[in-house]
């Protein structure tokens, strides 16, 4: 189980990921920069993983608070 801190890094990081990777994809549209789209398309998929990876952690976290407290 992730720390509560690396919980929210991850957590913001994956919701950056996708603006980030929209953004090189416009940059590279508009000034020409290389594998705009490739770039694009593998940090979605990064991002997509980060978040079953949060959400699995997150699961295991509330199981485990509730069977504490049962």
């Amino acid at each position: 189980m992730l720390t509560n801190k690396a919980y929210d890094v991850l957590s913001k990081l994956q919701r950056w990921l996708p603006a980030l990777g929209v953004f090189y994809l416009a940059l590279s549209k508009i000034w020409g920069f290389p594998l705009g789209g490739e770039l694009n398309d593998t940090v979605m998929a990064e991002a997509a993983l980060l978040a079953a990876t949060l959400e699995v952690s997150s699961a295991r976290y509330f199981r485990e608070e509730a069977a504490e407290h049962a």
